[in-house]
């Protein structure tokens, strides 16, 4: 694989990414909003990232110079509004890296991120792709704690920095309360990544591809892969005030089978409310930064893919 870019910062608060990216040069994504320690600044820069939002009143420095019409005109929208920090941060990331949709872009980007809720180390996936399974078979075989996360994204629209590349692996990493750190899971999130970059090579894209290697074992993996369905809001009453809290029964159960009539709000007068949709497995549950998203836990359905990998 050729041009593999390493993120952290995305989001200033998720601090694993951050001190990684210090540690090894990697992009630090949104700088401003990691020296405040905060999610972002004026706008989730993780949903800056589609090419509508890209390509908003988008000026380059070759068209303009260095003229104060020019200046003016990259800072704002289409509607004469000032643009956002992060939408700005957003279409230089892009001209940085290559330029989404284009041949130029990145073959790969790894995206660090932390989640409060208790996923461990979640490889999140935007597409079905058969490389990148096939490296998250060989980490989930070699890591206790990880999981494999499905995000079926129509690229050119999806906001996030990620699809700027051809291919792309969300990492997210928790338990872990966001502006702090966490030395263990600081020291797993390194050792995945790493291990990631080794094996995002072209040598070991041509083993898979073309079965070849000489001096490699194959073995099976059996690899549970968890695609997201949809995402669940807090039960509201008519003025969009949340009326009840996550479960104690399912707080902390990211990845667990959510069965009908298990209990999975608690109203604050202490009322249960039971799960009356299909069987699923829930994740980002009770994620503190989805409140503000109207997001209490997005929802998938599990299977299990089997490889044959050559090692």
């Amino acid at each position: 694989m050729g041009k593999v870019v390493v993120v952290g910062g995305t989001h200033g608060n998720e601090l694993t990414g951050v001190y990684l990216a210090k540690k090894y040069g990697w992009l630090i994504a949104n700088p401003k909003a990691a020296e405040l320690s905060k999610r972002y600044v004026d706008e989730d820069l993780n949903r800056c990232f589609a090419m509508s939002k890209l390509s908003d009143s988008h000026t380059k420095q070759s068209d303009c110079g260095s003229s104060l019409r020019g200046a003016l005109a990259a800072n704002q929208s289409k509607d004469g509004t000032q643009k956002s920090y992060e939408l700005r941060r957003a279409q230089e990331i892009n001209e940085i890296l290559g330029v989404k949709g284009s041949a130029n872009s990145p073959d790969l980007i790894l995206d660090i991120h932390n989640t409060t809720a208790n996923m461990g180390i979640t490889l999140i996936l935007s597409a079905r792709d058969e490389f990148l399974l096939k490296i998250a078979a060989i980490i989930a075989s070699e890591f206790t704690g990880i999981h494999i996360y499905l995000q079926p994204e129509e690229r050119a629209e999806s906001p996030y920095l990620g699809t700027i590349a051809k291919r792309d692996i969300c990492i997210e990493a928790g338990s872990q309360v966001h502006g702090t750190l966490n030395a263990k899971l600081f020291l797993e999130v390194e050792a995945v990544v790493l291990r990631i970059l080794e094996l995002a090579n072209t040598d070991f894209l041509a083993c898979q591809t073309l079965q070849h290697c000489t001096g490699g074992s194959t073995i099976v993996i059996s690899l549970p892969v968890y695609t997201e369905t949809c995402n669940v809001d807090y039960p509201r009453d008519e003025n969009g005030n949340i009326t009840a809290m996550i479960h104690p029964n399912l707080q902390g159960k990211d990845f667990c089978e959510l069965k009908k009539a298990m209990p999975v709000f608690l109203s604050f007068d202490g009322k249960e409310i039971l799960w009356e949709g299909e069987d699923c497995y829930p994740a980002f549950i009770n994620e503190q930064a989805y409140y503000e998203k109207g997001i209490a836990m997005s929802l998938t359905k599990r299977e299990i893919l089997e490889f044959n990998l050559i090692k």
